[in-house]
């Protein structure tokens, strides 16, 4: 039993959106992929903060790349989820291995101040699109 408990996990929840769609549930479908992205993120830091024990101030700068590529993705009128999910990982992914580059060279306080770096970066860089909802021009 103990075996199959997570195949009936992982089964529902594969299912799940399937059968909010076809209910028109959209509330309880936009929750639910809410939960997963916010679960997610909490998984990756615990991986870093907890296992690896570094403490990371632009962790969410990662999380919100993919995000924002996506989100452009879908207001440019790509509606596939799959391309969207593949956009995510790759639109940022060489700012991703050389940001990986420079932080894991330090260690302490150093790599606090560099992943925060990053993530201040990253804020600049969103905020300076003007075109996808930035403030600045």
């Amino acid at each position: 039993m103990r075996r199959a408990a997570p195949w009936v996990v992982l089964a529902l929840a594969l299912a799940f959106p399937l059968a909010m769609q076809a209910e028109h549930q959209t509330y309880y479908l936009s929750f639910a992929s809410r939960i997963f992205v916010y679960a997610l993120a909490a998984t990756s830091l615990n991986l870093i903060l907890g296992y690896g024990g570094m403490i990371s101030f632009g962790h969410a700068a990662f999380v919100g790349a993919g995000a924002y590529v996506s989100s452009i993705l879908l207001s440019e009128g790509v509606a596939s989820a799959w391309i969207g999910l593949a956009g995510g990982d790759r639109g940022f992914r060489p700012r991703r291995a050389r940001d990986r580059r420079v932080s894991l060279r330090t260690r302490g306080a150093y790599f606090i101040m560099i992943t925060l770096a990053f993530a201040q970066m990253m804020f600049f860089l969103v905020n300076s699109m003007k075109a996808y909802g930035g403030d600045e021009a």
